[in-house]
């Protein structure tokens, strides 16, 4: 990667971090201030929905932005991995390469795209490999699709992001204005908590229990 590349993806990442931040964050603390003891139903429910839209927008826009995407180019390989796409039945739609070399020698390959719309995009330093070892690699990402990894995952991740902002709907409850006075913060004028301060502490403390989860599911696999 070269120091320009570098500078201009930091742009980039930085720039589409402040628009998802100017459109996500007032809708949550609009959700949290007027959804009342349940309000973490609603932000959760919130949290869904923007998780779909963007497994559409992320590979649309976004990706796009990054990486050049080409229809892959060699038609041999095209159609030994249509046959491999075909006896798993896997529904495959369309199939890419993506100029991944000029910010890593890593080879890889994934999917995306819902229901019966699949496509596969393979790195081009990928396509160094034979192609026995191309379809290797696809073999093993196909083994995901056809156990549901990626519904199991994300159907864990939705039971993880409840978990979280139930404990912190308790959190602000109990501890919210006393912890907002032992830090020096004043309530605003209902006498509610400040979102965006009772969030950030809370954060900092689920955060230690964040690190213990993922160490017990390291040592587990």
């Amino acid at each position: 990667m070269t120091v320009k590349l570098f500078i201009t993806d930091l742009v980039k990442s930085e720039l589409i971090s402040m628009v998802f931040v100017f459109l996500l964050v007032p809708p949550v603390i609009y959700l949290i201030r007027w959804g009342g003891e349940y309000f973490y139903v609603y932000v959760w429910a919130f949290c869904q929905v923007v998780v779909v839209v963007m497994m559409f927008v992320y590979p649309a826009l976004i990706q796009p932005l990054f990486n050049k995407y080409e229809p892959l180019h060699d038609l041999q390989l095209r159609e030994k991995i249509e046959a491999l796409a075909d006896s798993h039945k896997f529904p495959l739609t369309k199939l890419f390469q993506v100029d991944g070399s000029k910010r890593s020698s890593h080879s890889n390959a994934y999917f995306f795209g819902f229901w019966k719309s699949k496509r596969i995009v393979l790195f081009d330093t990928l396509l160094n490999l034979t192609h026995e070892e191309i379809l290797s690699v696809l073999a093993h990402e196909l083994g995901h699709w056809y156990h549901n990894h990626l519904v199991k995952s994300m159907a864990a991740s939705s039971a993880h992001l409840f978990i979280i902002m139930y404990a912190y709907g308790v959190f602000v409850q109990r501890y919210g204005v006393q912890l907002m006075s032992d830090f020096g913060f004043p309530t605003v004028p209902d006498g509610s908590v400040p979102v965006m301060v009772a969030l950030m502490l809370f954060g900092r403390l689920w955060q230690p229990i964040d690190q213990a989860i993922s160490v017990l599911m390291t040592v587990q696999t």
